[in-house]
């Protein structure tokens, strides 16, 4: 059983919350040929999804600091696909979605915030 007293009630109850549909300015995934290449976008402290639209396949993380992204260790978004994530909250008000293509192509990628 989880040790609810660590979650907020949404969490615990693993429930999506809506709240302020925030646009970011677009961005840019990097050639994978280097992860300095990373994109580091700083979301708001209360920021509990983001809606991810990437025109190129993406790695990505969270983290409390501009982590670079590797095709070891992160998960991957498909191109020209909408897609929802929570936001782990149990990284404090500091959280960064990272995140850089999974090839030498680049590509833009859209971020609401909500």
């Amino acid at each position: 059983m989880a040790d609810l007293h660590t979650h907020s009630v949404q969490e615990a109850l693993n429930a999506t919350v809506g709240g302020v549909w925030t646009v970011s300015t677009a961005g840019t995934a990097g050639s994978s040929a280097d992860v300095a290449n990373t994109t580091h976008k700083l979301l708001s402290s209360s920021t509990a999804t983001v809606g991810v639209y990437s025109a190129v396949e993406i790695y990505f993380n969270f983290s409390t600091t501009t982590t670079d992204v590797t095709a070891a260790n992160d998960l991957v978004i498909p191109k020209n696909t909408l897609t929802f994530i929570t936001v782990p909250k149990g990284f404090g008000n500091t959280v960064y979605f990272n995140y850089n293509s999974t090839s030498t192509t680049t590509g833009a990628v859209k971020v609401v915030e909500i």
